[in-house]
Formats: structure tokens, sequence, C-alpha cells
């Protein structure tokens, strides 16, 4: 959840910034349509899989998907961090 809001504010600032697009078409296309629209998804699709989360048993093929879908969105999150500080970088004189 933290994951994807942390996402959503960097994605948002780097494009207001004109630094990054957001390369997924679909959350773009909310994006595009409606900034508002974009955060609800970005935070009620985390929300729906952790609430589906306690349904399923550990050694479940979805719970290791939930898990390595998690790590990947961590990895992202570093990703995001990257290129903040590297746009900070250039900005500053």
């Amino acid at each position: 959840m933290i994951l994807s809001f942390f996402d959503a504010m960097a994605t948002d600032a780097g494009i207001r910034m004109h630094a990054v697009r957001e390369a997924n078409p679909f959350a773009k296309l909310l994006y595009e349509t409606n900034v508002f629209v974009f955060y609800s998804y970005k935070i009620i699709l985390p929300l729906i899989l952790l609430s589906l989360l306690r349904y399923v048993s550990k050694q479940s093929f979805i719970h290791i998907w939930i898990i390595l879908g998690t790590i990947t969105y961590g990895a992202v999150a570093i990703y995001h961090i990257g290129w903040m500080s590297y746009v900070m970088a250039q900005v500053r004189p």
C-alpha cells in the first residue's frame, strides 16, 4: 500500500516536472483523464489485493505472485528515488 502510494506520488511529480512518462498505458489513460482517478486506481487496487490475500494459502501460486509483485514494486520505488535524486541534482545550481 505504501509502495503504491509512493509510486503514484513519484509518478505524478515526475510527469509534472516533465522528467518521466507513465509507462503503463492504462495508468497513463487514467492520469490523462483525471489525476484523482489515477491516485484512486493506485490506492484501491492494492487494497483489494490485500483484502483478498487473507483468503489465499501461503503455499498457493497466487500468494507467491503477490510476493513477487511486491518485490518488483519495491524495485520500482528504488528506481523512482534514483531518478528523483538525479533530477534534483540537475536542478541545483
